[in-house]
């Protein structure tokens, strides 16, 4: 029987503030650990067992409700609607796609990072563009850009492109439009936690979900920090972190709720996943 708790850490700037504050809080330890990875390797440990806890993709859990519980009033959320790091990168601008497919056939490439951002984009081309329908092309991170075709890019990858917008190119960020076609903010990650816990792993999972809620109101407090990092200080400033995080939100309150059912009714829609859940919680 498993005593320990195994954390999952994404290094994506849209949630590292929050990490940090929980390992002041929470320390690695023979109690708790920390393995980082990409959200799709967050999906993949969790399925296996692997992994205990994880700011998993929102579509994760909708696909595989059964295996998980969702740590209440935790996410990562774009309140206002803008993300600025979950974006269709596109030739030209979306009025023109339509033709642009025409022309030049269906093919989409989808970066392999995040299943949630996939699924959001499939949903937006169907029900709220109306869009030809595409070819959905699995790609590695960081190389739609070369490709000459539109492209789904998310986290650093596609902050960066917010900093700095490649030429030739047409930035639509998914979390606007979400907002835009349904009134609703857009959930991205929530907390899933793999069912069938210990009750050693449980009595942990408290103590951690507290120190997440403390963390909630101090990562701000990590922003300096951040930007003096040997990964971020080349490319993004202070200011532009500060207004990165500004534009997000670490709540599941009643409207990301209502948010995350809504999108698993478009997803069933598509066929993405078998039916709607519900949500079932941690503690």
């Amino acid at each position: 029987m498993k005593t320990h708790l195994t954390i999952g850490q994404i290094d994506y700037l849209n949630i590292l503030p929050l990490f940090l504050a929980l390992k002041d809080h929470i320390p690695p330890s023979d109690e708790i650990q920390y393995v980082k990875g990409h959200p799709s390797l967050m999906n993949s440990a969790m399925a296996t067992g692997d992994m205990d806890l994880a700011p998993a993709s929102a579509f994760e859990y909708l696909l595989h409700a059964e295996q998980y519980r969702v740590l209440p009033n935790l996410s990562i959320t774009a309140p206002q609607g803008r993300v600025k790091s979950v974006f269709l990168m596109s030739p030209v601008p979306l009025a023109e796609l339509p033709q642009w497919i025409k022309e030049n056939g269906p093919t989409v490439n989808l970066t392999k990072a995040s299943a949630s951002s996939a699924a959001l984009l499939k949903v937006l081309w169907k029900f709220s563009w109306k869009l030809p329908e595409a070819e959905w092309n699995p790609i590695e991170p960081g190389t739609g850009h070369t490709l000459g075709r539109p492209f789904l890019e998310i986290g650093n990858l596609a902050l960066r492109h917010w900093i700095r917008p490649p030429e030739g190119w047409h930035i639509i960020d998914l979390g606007q439009e979400w907002r835009d076609f349904t009134g609703l903010p857009f959930v991205f990650s929530v907390w899933i936690v793999r069912h069938g816990l210990s009750e050693a792993q449980q009595n942990l999972l408290r103590v951690v979900d507290e120190a997440l809620e403390k963390s909630k109101l101090t990562y701000n407090s990590y922003v300096s920090h951040i930007a003096e990092m040997d990964e971020f200080h080349s490319w993004i400033t202070e200011e532009q972190i500060e207004d990165y995080l500004s534009t997000l939100d670490y709540r599941l309150g009643p409207n990301e709720q209502a948010s995350l059912i809504l999108f698993a009714d478009y997803c069933r829609k598509l066929g993405l996943i078998p039916g709607s859940p519900a949500l079932r919680w941690a503690l």
